[in-house]
This record gives C-alpha cells, structure tokens and sequence, in this order.
C-alpha cells in the first residue's frame, strides 16, 4: 500500500511541472497578461502592421501610408511586424477591408493598444468605383464601425478630422492628427531629370510636360484632366498610376479611351520612376475633387515642381491659394478651360514662384518629424514592450 502511494505521488509530479510551466509562460505570454516584470521601458516596441488585405491597398495612398509607417517605426528604432501570430505590443490598422475588425478583435485579446487610422471618409468614397454614390452611406457605417475599434484614432489632417467627428460616425476614442508624411530625402529636386525624362518620354528638351499621379478614378479629376490635355495639344500630359480595370466606372472608361494624344498613361511605376516624373515636369497638375491629404502632393512639393491643383476644402484652407499651391476653383463643364488657362500662365512663368515654399513645406511633415509625433501617440495609448522570461520564445 504504502509503495503503490509512492507511485501515485511520483506519476503525479511530472504534470504538476508541467503545469508550473504553463503558469510561468502564462504570466508573459498568453492574452492579457501584463509586462513581465523587469522589462525595460525603453526596450524596441513590436509594432504590428499587418498585411492580411493591406496588399490589395499596396497601389492606393493607403498603401503609401503604411510604408511610410513602417519607415517611421523603423526610424524610432522599434521593430515592425507583420504577421499577428507573432509577439507584438501596439497594432496600427489601416484599411477598411473584413480583416480589419478581426484583427482589432485579436489586439484586444492580448489587451494590446489599437491605433486606428481614418483614411478614409464617405466623402472621398463617393466617385471611386461603379456604385460607389449609392452605397457610401452604407460605406460610411462600416468605417465608424471600424473606427471605434480603435483605442485611439489618427487621422491625417484637421479636414479629415472636422469630417469624422461628426455625429454620425460616433467615435469615443480620442482623435489626433498625424500626416502621412513624405521621404524629403528621397523626394528633393534632381535637375538632371528634365533631360532624363523627357528622353523616356521620346520628346526634344523643350517639350512642356504636365504630370498627375493617382488612381483612375472621377474623385482623382481624371475626367477633367483628360479635358484640359484636349484644351492644350502642344503639351505633354503624363498620368502615372492606374486602377483596376474590372473597376473602372464608364465614364473613366470613355475618358481613357477617347483621350487625346497628348494624353500618356503608363500605368503604376514605382516610386523612383515617380520622382523622376516631379523632378523632370514643368507643372504638377492635381485636379481631384476630394482628399483627406494627398501624399501625392507632399511628394511632388519635396521635389519642388510648381503644383496646380483644385481648390477643395482641404486646400483652400490649409494652403490658399498662392501660398504652396496655385489653386482653381469650382466644377462643372466651364472648369477644365479655367484650369487649362491658369496652367499655361504657370508655365508661360507669369504666376509666383512658390517651389521653395512647398519644399520647405514638406519638410515639416518629413517623415523624421512624423515618427516623435508617433513616438508622443504609443505613450499616450500606453504601448509598451512585452517580453517572455529569459530562454522563453516570445
């Protein structure tokens, strides 16, 4: 009797140290489990930026924005991760796609602070891809759902913030404004491009060439666009980015098809072929109708071409008119022939010269800058590092 007791007590140890171990592992690595004691404050943040659906946005300025958050992570010395199995400390979510509120969901599992950000708005919805206009208000829901997700929401100007702390998207999280950002070290002007491109471009050294960059889409202007390269033949109109032609509403597809020759269109390049676009233009043309900021204009005010662009609340606002920008006002069947006429008297020289302005410009929202901003947010939501106990994996 006495020795089968022994026994039971022996067979018994093992599971009761397995069961000490699962406890010590517990206690740093499994959901809502606090920092492990002795964990330094200032040790790497694991900073999630998940990829998930965030690939189908790669080509968008969605996509733009979390390169340019990773390099900004990266710039704090803390460490990016992209996939959620992986151990992380603070998750930034970026995209209006299902996986989204899945992985807000497993964030707080591990009571992991979640920076949500508001790209997008119904506003800038509305004119993108066929039936847009009709489910926007639906589209306007779903991304207030996916906002309030968030232990705090960044948005990346005051515009898109005045626009989604209306009522109706009912957000509780405190809402800060962060800008995209813009690489200045990579965006700078490049004299030696003019010659460069217009040689890609097959055009003599004199040609004027006018550059946009985006989307295909009626929100972008591309419709407009197209009209003015109609109103100005003796200029070289180059369009870079592309959409989804399984996307494109018919009206883009008519523009695109019966544009005129003038009119180039070489799809999405990559960003140093972009810069070489800047650098080489005579004028950035930028007519879209609706933007929460537009990195794309960051990037060509780095480069220092002279920018035209419409006139929307964002602008109007944030940089009148002849300040970074020289802007046109208004919409309708009369605007691509008052865009067409202020562009050549920016061309023809007759406007201020405001290249040093937007240059300096983006340097205040260089992306250095952008990541103490950042930096300011983790505290604020509480990020910090979570490690395992030494020889633990975590």
């Amino acid at each position: 009797m006495l020795m089968s007791s022994r026994a039971a007590r022996r067979r018994r140890r093992p599971l009761e140290g397995a069961g000490r171990r699962l406890d010590r592992i517990a206690r740093t690595v499994l959901p809502g489990r606090p920092p492990r004691r002795g964990v330094r404050g200032d040790e790497p943040l694991r900073v999630l930026l998940p990829r998930g659906l965030a690939s189908l946005a790669k080509e968008s300025g969605i996509g733009a924005a979390i390169r340019h958050q990773e390099t900004a992570v990266r710039a704090l010395g803390h460490e990016v991760v992209t996939n959620p199995l992986r151990p992380f400390d603070v998750v930034h979510l970026n995209t209006p796609f299902p996986d989204t509120p899945l992985l807000a969901h497993w964030a707080r599992l591990w009571r992991r602070p979640v920076l949500m950000w508001a790209h997008s708005t119904e506003e800038d919805f509305r004119d993108s891809f066929p039936g847009a206009n009709r489910v926007a208000p639906l589209f306007r829901r779903w991304i207030a759902h996916l906002y309030r997700r968030g232990d705090l929401v960044v948005t990346p100007s005051e515009y898109s913030r005045g626009l989604i702390s209306r009522p109706e998207y009912g957000l509780r999280a405190p809402v800060r404004v962060l800008s995209n950002g813009v690489d200045t070290t990579f965006f700078r002007p490049d004299p030696g491009a003019r010659r460069r491109l217009r040689e890609q471009l097959g055009l003599g050294p004199e040609a004027r060439v006018v550059v946009s960059v985006g989307m295909q889409l009626v929100r972008k202007g591309i419709l407009d666009w197209v009209e003015v390269a109609r109103l100005l033949p003796e200029v070289t109109f180059v369009w870079y980015g592309r959409t989804d032609p399984r996307m494109l509403t018919r009206d883009v597809e008519r523009a695109l098809a019966s544009a005129p020759p003038n009119a180039l269109f070489p799809g999405y390049v990559q960003a140093e072929q972009v810069r070489e676009a800047y650098c080489g233009a005579d004028a950035f043309c930028f007519l879209t109708k609706e933007e929460t900021e537009g990195i794309v204009l960051w990037e060509a005010l780095a480069c220092e071409v002279p920018a035209l662009v419409r006139a929307i609340p964002i602008y109007r606002d944030g940089m009148p008119d002849g300040v970074l920008t020289h802007q046109v006002a208004g919409d309708g069947p009369g605007f691509p022939g008052r865009a067409a006429e202020k562009l050549t008297a920016l061309l023809d020289g007759e406007l201020a010269d405001l290249r040093r302005a937007g240059r300096e410009a983006a340097e205040g929202v260089d992306i250095q800058q952008i990541a103490r901003t950042l930096g300011t947010l983790y505290e604020e939501v509480g990020a910090q590092p979570h490690r395992p106990a030494p020889g633990r994996d975590g």
